[in-house]
């Protein structure tokens, strides 16, 4: 029987920093496209967990700290790129993509961002791996289960993580905004958090003096078209092929909570569901969290796989 798990955390633990081998560097498809920039954690293995990050997710230390903790948990190397249309370049989005978006397809988004991902390994000199297992959070969740598809034909596919799904239903643009506006609030607690953990504080102050992602007003609203569709679980794997990890916040506006009950009663019983309580949407801009939570999905997925 799949397991739910309310998880209540001490964010005054003590937490131990994490390490591990780190590349950051720009990754291209060709000289026409636009550039995103790329990271890889670990060393090469056979087995790969592929980030898909957030909406407004710039890399640099603070990635690279969560990346360290999932290829600690995971036990494999961990691949992140930029989001296109959503890089510290500021490029916009191929005009066709963006059509596609604004009503309300993901698919072509998705593809190309599995392009750069490829692209990625291509540059560092890693061939494809045996096994991947995909991870999203919010913005990435969405992409992550469309690039299903596409990595099964490239690897088999052992695992899928969402943390906070944010298309589980039917929005419009004025109620995603409203819901975002009520998980932006809960922000400032979700970082207060990280205050008492000084290796945490050290990588935010760096983070923060690294570029930001930029991105134009037409591909903001192509971005929110996308995340107001009911698109999952699309192609979420709910035969119990894969193992399928779930995560919310409790007090999530993003990620509603009948949505997500009724994602986790469709889920197979391959997995681990994980409800944190007192944190909203930005529960994983908390170290604490993180601490508290990886572990627990890396186990799930790692024991599976040695299985």
């Amino acid at each position: 029987m799949r397991g739910l798990v309310t998880l209540t955390v001490d964010t005054a633990r003590e937490l131990a920093e994490p390490s591990g081998r780190a590349l950051q560097f720009v990754a291209r498809l060709d000289d026409r496209q636009a550039p995103l920039e790329a990271l890889v954690v670990g060393p090469e293995a056979s087995r790969l967990l592929v980030y898909f990050p957030g909406f407004n997710t710039p890399l640099g230390p603070w990635e690279i700290a969560k990346c360290r903790m999932l290829a600690a948990s995971f036990g494999e190397p961990v691949l992140l790129t930029e989001i296109p249309g959503m890089s510290r370049f500021g490029d916009s989005l191929p005009g066709k993509i963006r059509k596609s978006m604004l009503r309300g397809e993901i698919e072509a988004w998705t593809d190309l961002m599995v392009d750069y991902q490829l692209a990625a390994l291509e540059a560092v000199g890693w061939p494809l791996p045996e096994r991947v297992d995909l991870i999203g959070y919010s913005t990435g969740c969405s992409l992550a289960v469309p690039a299903l598809r596409r990595w099964q034909q490239l690897a088999e596919v052992g695992s899928m993580t969402l943390i906070e799904p944010v298309a589980t239903l039917s929005r419009n643009l004025l109620t995603l905004e409203l819901h975002n506006l009520s998980d932006v609030l809960r922000q400032p607690a979700s970082y207060a958090t990280n205050h008492a953990h000084d290796w945490v504080m050290r990588a935010r102050r760096r983070q923060l003096r690294e570029p930001w992602v930029r991105y134009g007003p037409v591909d903001l609203v192509a971005i929110a078209q996308v995340l107001a569709q009911p698109h999952l679980p699309g192609d979420l794997p709910l035969d119990g092929s894969q193992i399928v990890n779930l995560v919310r916040g409790e007090r999530s506006d993003l990620c509603r909570r009948d949505s997500f009950r009724a994602l986790h009663a469709l889920a197979p019983d391959a997995g681990l569901t994980v409800e944190v309580a007192g944190f909203g949407h930005p529960l994983w801009h908390s170290f604490p969290v993180l601490d508290a939570v990886v572990p627990l999905l890396g186990e799930t997925v790692s024991r599976a796989a040695a299985g």
